[in-house]
């Protein structure tokens, strides 16, 4: 029934909930943005799961009904175990504008979820493109925000403990939170780690994260080649006319 009401919530909750309802078994949840060059990109989620989570839930690939995730457009990587020993199910949408963001992080995090506000920004010179991102990881309420009114209506007066107190008394420090960004360019940043030029916030049950970054990289705008090929074709012009006029003389 909870899986029933929470597959329309994307991959954190889906998978985060359906583990904890059988075991307290460390997770870690991510979200994340990677911008490129031209504007384009993509936003992504996974969950991580330890050897005995993966027990309690089963099969990821078949224990949880992903087709409403698929259907709304999300590319969906079969669950892999990966060097940090855990077993990752990742998820990510891409996006042709940077305004998409927000809309496409709406669909995996819901109105009230951890991960909010993210947004892109691109501004373009002549030879310059900045590329700026921002956004929130506010954990002051634990996940109590991806419990919509549909589930708790469902669940009646069940308490899934998503408040940081419910939350540490299952976990004490085993779930972490990740977000990070990958910009074109050199990028700034106010965080506190970078991974493969990456920047990573790891914010903890209780707090609210702001993260910021902004990138540069050089552009050459096609109107300043359109421009400077006009101005050489109109000097070749007048070099030919002047060497004719030589000639004649």
């Amino acid at each position: 029934t909870v899986l029933r009401h929470l597959r329309r919530r994307l991959l954190p909750a889906l998978v985060a909930l359906r583990a904890w309802a059988t075991a307290a078994c460390p997770a870690t949840l991510t979200a994340g943005v990677d911008v490129n060059r031209d504007g384009t990109g993509r936003v992504t989620a996974g969950v991580g799961l330890d050897d005995e989570a993966v027990k309690e839930v089963g099969d990821l690939a078949t224990a949880l009904r992903l087709d409403d995730v698929r259907a709304a457009g999300w590319q969906v990587e079969p669950p892999r175990k990966e060097g940090d020993g855990l077993t990752w199910l990742r998820a990510s949408k891409p996006f042709t504008e940077p305004e998409q963001v927000p809309a496409i992080l709406a669909e995996l995090n819901g109105p009230g979820g951890p991960f909010r506000d993210f947004t892109v920004t691109r501004t373009k010179s002549l030879t310059r493109s900045k590329v700026t991102f921002t956004g929130t990881v506010d954990l002051a309420a634990g996940l109590t925000g991806l419990a919509d009114p549909e589930l708790t209506a469902a669940l009646g007066d069940v308490d899934l403990g998503l408040d940081p107190d419910g939350l540490r008394a299952r976990f004490g420090d085993r779930l972490k939170f990740q977000a990070s960004v990958g910009l074109p360019g050199d990028m700034t940043t106010d965080a506190p780690a970078r991974e493969g030029g990456r920047a990573l916030w790891a914010p903890e049950l209780g707090q609210t994260v702001l993260l910021e970054a902004s990138s540069s990289s050089f552009r050459l705008d096609p109107r300043l080649l359109v421009t400077a090929g006009a101005a050489l074709l109109l000097a070749l012009v007048l070099l030919a006319v002047l060497v004719r006029r030589r000639r004649a003389g």
